[in-house]
């Protein structure tokens, strides 16, 4: 059984931009299929589509039951194997930073193309990290900022600890966490949404 080293601090805030009814969502780079359980017990969408490319996180969703469908897809290839406006929803949660920029880019506009609703997190800042749980694709490769995700028409809040010229504050950041929802700059963690007109 693993041990719990880490979740996200912000799945409050990320199931209040989740649209209340989903028929079917797609959590990309699913891990252990926290975002998928959280989808299941909050909206019961009819399909859950989990993404990844580390076997070990598939065959654990496998025996989780939380998924419809798993699949085996190198993010960094476009195009994902789904028809244009396929889900209500696609989550990409702490996945983007470990692609190459231009695939982040690539991935983006793919999620873009399949969803009606994207929702992206991922740290507000660079950082090095190798592997983590064995996974070698938990590397991290590119930095993301809130006007990446403005300039393709993402609403950006801040969903981490405060930072503070630059670094969190192990304690205080966190309890104060909350004030950067509206000031994405300024927070350790960053979520984007985008959603299509109806």
């Amino acid at each position: 059984m693993p041990e719990v080293t880490w979740t996200h601090a912000h799945l409050e805030f990320f199931l209040s931009r989740v649209p209340p009814s989903i028929s079917n969502a797609l959590d990309v780079g699913c891990g252990r299929g926290i975002i998928g359980s959280l989808l299941k017990i909050y909206r019961e969408p009819n399909r859950i589509v989990g993404l990844d490319m580390f076997e070990p996180y598939l065959d654990f969703c496998k025996k989780l039951g939380v998924y419809t469908e798993v699949i085996k897809h190198d993010l960094s290839i476009a195009p994902l194997p789904f028809r244009d406006n396929e889900f209500d929803l696609s989550v990409a949660f702490e996945v983007i930073e470990h692609l190459r920029k231009e695939d982040g880019i690539g991935l983006l506009r793919e999620l873009e193309r399949i969803s009606r609703t994207v929702i992206v997190s991922t740290p507000n800042r660079y950082f090095d990290q190798s592997t983590y749980e064995g996974n070698p694709y938990q590397k991290h490769l590119s930095r993301w900022t809130t006007r990446d995700f403005k300039k393709r028409g993402y609403s950006v809040f801040g969903v981490g600890g405060l930072m503070v010229f630059g670094h969190e504050i192990k304690n205080v950041s966190y309890a104060l966490g909350r004030f950067t929802i509206p000031l994405p700059y300024i927070s350790g963690t960053i979520m984007g949404v985008y959603s299509k007109q109806r």
